[in-house]
């Protein structure tokens, strides 16, 4: 062979080998090592303006009235690859077998997300259940699936939910992946007491949302690069992440639903959720947005008609108020 021709195929190994180099520190970075949030000193940036500040204080604020003020029953689940994954049970002091199924976003847990909800949804008078995620904030699992392993795991909390309260209803409500996580169970068959859900900021597949970041952050082509981190994912992890995906899920459900996202959200973006909305095959559902909202920050800038958006839809699905 000339030396030309070898020259050649050094410089294609050399950059086959960084570029499968790069795409598995990328499926790292995104599945089993996602970059640590600075709770104690929360910067504005691309993704959040200057009330993440605000909002990270009221967060820990609520954190702490919630510990105070309630305490939770410990619960757990069973995976089915082996792990033991907790949740936390507020149940009412007023009794009711009503109850809430909060499902958390990436990178997060389920206080951080909700905590500053559990009150307002103990004061509606619901129960209120958190689930927590395979893998974040130390949780069993060594990576996340991105919703495609959450979905499953949904069941098993909703079964959870029912060995309490068999005859309740239950309602869902999930921000960011876990929004994502409902609508893509939203097919399943799941208990004819799952009255309806809420999604706030979920996103459409795995693949879409990866390729929107990809663009809006590096500015470089998205499919080369997404295209091999599905593969990689899928050789490595065992995740497809183009299945997943929140609208076809949709088109099946009958569930009621009632749909919440940010006008200003650039981390999941706002034409997700129209897509969404669009494909969902539920006669009853609504979809709300907040104008100045960026991601998951729709309570925080719109308090009040966030809640009553919320409450007015779970008061009518359980049967509290008459459809209007």
């Amino acid at each position: 062979m000339r030396k030309g021709s070898w020259l050649f195929l050094s410089i294609l190994s050399a950059i086959i080998v960084a570029w499968l180099s790069t795409i598995t520190t990328m499926l790292y970075k995104v599945f089993v090592d996602p970059p640590k949030t600075d709770r104690e000193n929360p910067q504005p940036g691309r993704f959040f303006d200057e009330d993440i500040v605000e909002a990270t204080k009221e967060t820990d604020d609520a954190i702490i009235r919630l510990r105070e003020n309630y305490t939770a029953e410990e619960v757990s689940i069973q995976t089915d690859d082996g792990l033991t994954l907790p949740g936390y049970f507020y149940i009412n002091e007023n009794p009711t077998k009503d109850t809430f199924l909060c499902v958390h976003g990436y990178n997060t847990n389920s206080d951080f997300a909700f905590a500053a909800m559990v009150e307002p949804i103990l004061n509606a008078g619901y129960n209120c259940f958190l689930v927590n995620h395979r893998h974040f904030s130390g949780h069993e699992g060594k990576f996340t699936g991105f919703g495609i392993l959450e979905k499953e795991e949904l069941i098993k909390w909703i079964e959870c939910v029912n060995s309490y309260f068999p005859d309740g209803k239950i309602i869902l409500y999930g921000t960011s992946m876990g929004a994502a996580t409902i609508m893509q169970a939203s097919d399943k068959d799941l208990t004819p007491n799952v009255v309806g859900f809420i999604e706030d900021c979920g996103f459409t597949t795995c693949y879409d949302e990866f390729s929107y970041l990809c663009k809006s952050v590096t500015h470089l082509p998205s499919k080369p690069i997404i295209g091999s981190l599905g593969f990689m994912s899928k050789a490595l992890l065992d995740l497809d992440i183009k299945t997943s995906d929140s609208r076809e899920a949709l088109k099946n459900t009958k569930l009621p639903a009632l749909f919440i996202h940010g006008g200003k959200d650039n981390f999941v973006p706002t034409y997700m959720v129209q897509e969404c909305f669009d494909a969902c095959g539920s006669e009853d559902k609504k979809l709300v947005i907040y104008d100045e909202a960026r991601h998951t920050q729709s309570h925080f800038k719109y308090p009040h008609e966030y809640e009553k958006e919320i409450f007015d839809f779970a008061d009518r699905i359980t049967g509290r108020t008459k459809s209007e």
